[in-house]
């Protein structure tokens, strides 16, 4: 990957529909192309096994990129008129607009831009991370340098990075785009099996290229903003890092019960002799690569995936030559993968910490991706159902989950919020219906909308804050088929592509090893 910096802008937008409740068939949008037969199958496939309400599926009409690698790419002005303009006009006329926090495309749909609208020099944007910035809230613009100083690319910074309160789009704008895609059509409708099936595993590998230096595993993951939203003027991120990162996210992991964790940290690029759960290394970026090795990885119902290859998710067709891809990683079993359809950067990859902390606590997948990238408008591609999710142990009392040890994944449903969010900002309690026990739900941030009273399901892991035991990173659903309500807040108009305003520069990272970090 290569070394850049980058330019902030802030930008206000306002919306004023009531911010919805998270995590549900009903929260999610599917798109299909009207000139795809594939897309429409594996459309009507996902929409049919997960239970998507009829109303949340939209048509567009488009090339059909399951044809040709040629029509996996589309113009600027294409991507606009035919791609993002019928979406945001479907959420509109169908009251949708903040009820839906994920949107699902699928194969058969392009998945890059021919170019880089913003002139940049390193490859287009995807359209699915166009489309995840889709109406962004306060956008901040990030423009990255080379060098000289001189700008390369330009991308927005990820409000949502590292957030422990659930996704919405009223408060956040934009939505989590993820995509059912692969090298067949058969590869795709397998995501929405897997992220179905109980898991099969509880194995994860991160493969560290120790060639790339190791860094400091306490000061990860790195972040470019600061806890006051605006960028921080010491930020750096490293080779090194990535490693460092690496190793946090096992330090972590090997904490929660059940799990087993392989960090390697030899010259070494490792395979695995069972199915994974999870899994990270640099890919064809490893000094070490073997091809083999990395087409012998199999995988697990709901298994994650990750690589820090620069054009992992450059096509979804067979092919040869070229970096590491992760639809072969799809192929040989995975549930969902993130991968970047031209160069990204180091710093867009997504954090192992985060990912994996927030994926291990019960975070659907298209949370747990987001939450770990830096950045949006820009290379990413998430591919898997988005509420893929692990469920970890049901229980049926809050008293059975505060005899569990820290670190266990629970999920309870039908518990009565005793103190709201209005009365702590931060966290929340709940309750049993007739009141013999209780417990702290720490979101870790502030977050409105979440009323005593109100009936909520929780999943989330089980720990201990100031002696008092609580649950951590959770997911929080509503009583019966709707979405839950949460606070809204109003803002002004949806940000231009490009603005005048003052930008902050960083320099970066590149993954393909042209340029010197």
């Amino acid at each position: 990957m290569r070394a850049v910096g980058f330019v902030c802008v802030l930008i206000v937008a306002s919306f004023g529909a009531p911010a919805l409740g998270l995590g549900g068939p009903e929260n999610v949008l599917v798109v299909d192309n009207s000139n795809s037969p594939v897309s429409q199958r594996i459309a009507a496939y996902y929409v049919s096994q997960r239970g998507i309400p009829a109303g949340n599926m939209a048509t567009i009409n488009t090339v059909d990129s399951s044809l040709s690698s040629a029509n996996e790419s589309i113009s600027p002005a294409d991507y606009t008129s035919l791609i993002e303009q019928p979406i945001r006009t479907y959420l509109s006329t169908h009251g949708l607009t903040d009820q839906i926090q994920y949107i699902v495309l699928t194969k058969g749909i392009p998945i890059k831009l021919a170019y880089d609208p913003f002139g940049g020099q390193y490859g287009p944007q995807s359209v699915d991370s166009m489309l995840a910035a889709m109406d962004l809230i306060d956008p901040l613009l990030v423009e990255f340098t080379d060098s000289n100083h001189n700008v390369v690319a330009s991308v927005y910074a990820n409000r949502f990075w590292r957030s422990q309160a659930p996704f919405a789009h009223s408060t956040h704008g934009g939505y989590l785009v993820t995509r059912l895609d692969g090298y067949t059509e058969d590869d795709a409708k397998a995501l929405v099996t897997r992220a179905l099936a109980p898991p099969a595993s509880s194995r994860y590998l991160l493969d560290v290229d120790p060639n790339r230096g190791l860094g400091t595993s306490s000061l990860q993951p790195k972040s470019i903003l600061l806890p006051d939203g605006t960028l921080d003027p010491n930020y750096h991120l490293g080779y090194e890092d990535f490693n460092a990162d690496m190793i946090r996210a096992s330090q972590i992991l090997v904490e929660r019960p059940n799990l087993s964790v392989l960090l390697d940290t030899s010259i070494t690029f490792m395979g695995s002799t069972e199915p994974l759960l999870g899994y990270v290394s640099w890919g064809s970026n490893d000094n070490h690569y073997n091809s083999t090795t990395y087409r012998s990885l199999t995988f697990g119902a709901r298994s994650v995936v990750e690589t820090a290859v620069s054009t992992s998710g450059r096509t979804f067709l067979p092919t040869t030559g070229g970096q590491s891809l992760i639809a072969d990683l799809i192929a040989q079993g995975a549930a969902g993968a993130k991968g970047y359809v031209s160069e990204p950067f180091l710093h867009a990859v997504a954090s192992p910490t985060v990912l994996f902390d927030l994926y291990s606590s019960g975070r659907n997948l298209a949370e747990s991706c987001y939450a770990a990238s830096r950045f949006v408008r820009w290379k990413d591609v998430v591919l898997g159902d988005p509420l893929c999710c692990l469920a970890g142990q049901a229980v049926s009392t809050i008293a059975a989950a505060r005899d569990l040890a820290d670190g266990t994944l629970v999920s309870m449903t039908g518990k009565t919020v005793s103190a709201g969010t209005e009365d702590f900002g931060d966290r929340f309690y709940i309750q049993e219906p007739n009141r013999p026990s209780g417990i702290q739900i720490y979101i870790g941030q502030s977050f409105a909308g979440i009323p005593r009273g109100s009936v909520v399901g929780v999943r989330g892991i089980i720990g201990t804050r100031f002696g008092e035991r609580c649950i951590l990173n959770p997911s929080i659903t509503g009583p019966g088929p709707g979405p839950m309500p949460f606070g809204a807040k109003a803002f002004g108009e949806p940000a231009p592509w490009q603005s005048a305003a003052p930008a902050c520069r960083v320099r970066g990272v590149p993954l393909n090893g042209h340029t010197s970090p």
